[in-house]
């Protein structure tokens, strides 16, 4: 028996057999990354879109709820609302369980908010679910607390009806000062 002849390739065929498959998968490798890129710009097109819009629908509650206190205040100097009608006000919004859970979510830092801050929150909201009321200095801070949570969590809700409460509160305390 004979052995059969062995042929043997031109060395640039060799060659191009083993760098074509390279080639393919770079070459795949590159179109995937162009295509990763081209839709991630268009994402980041899309979400800075959507930020700016977030951030404008933030700046206006913001700047109404700022004007939220003169209003409450001139309602109650006009006694279209009394104290009473407002801390009933209150503590119907604090029954609402997101009260509860924003504070759980809460982190305490040594900035913007403390433990100390924290509690003092608790503490004014426990005595507001009581039907109890804040001296001016109490509102106050309860109001810059408040403040602070809107800009940390803006995204729950919790956060603007305890802004919201603030906003009463500073209005209850103008319209006792101008009495």
């Amino acid at each position: 028996m004979q052995a059969a002849p062995i042929t043997v390739l031109p060395s640039w065929f060799q060659w191009v057999q083993l760098v074509a498959p390279i080639l393919a998968i770079v070459g795949a490798a590159i179109a995937i990354v162009r295509r990763i890129e081209r839709d991630h710009a268009r994402l980041d097109s899309r979400l800075e879109r959507i930020e700016l819009r977030i951030a404008t629908v933030e700046f206006q509650n913001r700047a109404l709820l700022r004007a939220f206190p003169q209003v409450i205040s001139t309602l109650m100097a006009g006694r279209l609302m009394t104290s009473e009608r407002g801390t009933e006000l209150i503590a119907t919004a604090l029954e609402n369980p997101a009260i509860a859970e924003i504070l759980r979510q809460i982190k305490p830092s040594t900035n913007p908010l403390s433990q100390a801050d924290l509690d003092r929150l608790n503490s004014y909201i426990a005595g507001l679910k009581m039907g109890g009321s804040l001296n001016a200095a109490q509102a106050q801070d309860f109001y810059r607390l408040t403040d602070i949570i809107t800009r940390e969590y803006p995204s729950n809700e919790g956060s603007w009806l305890l802004f919201l409460i603030g906003g009463i509160l500073i209005g209850a305390i103008i319209s006792d000062a101008k009495k």
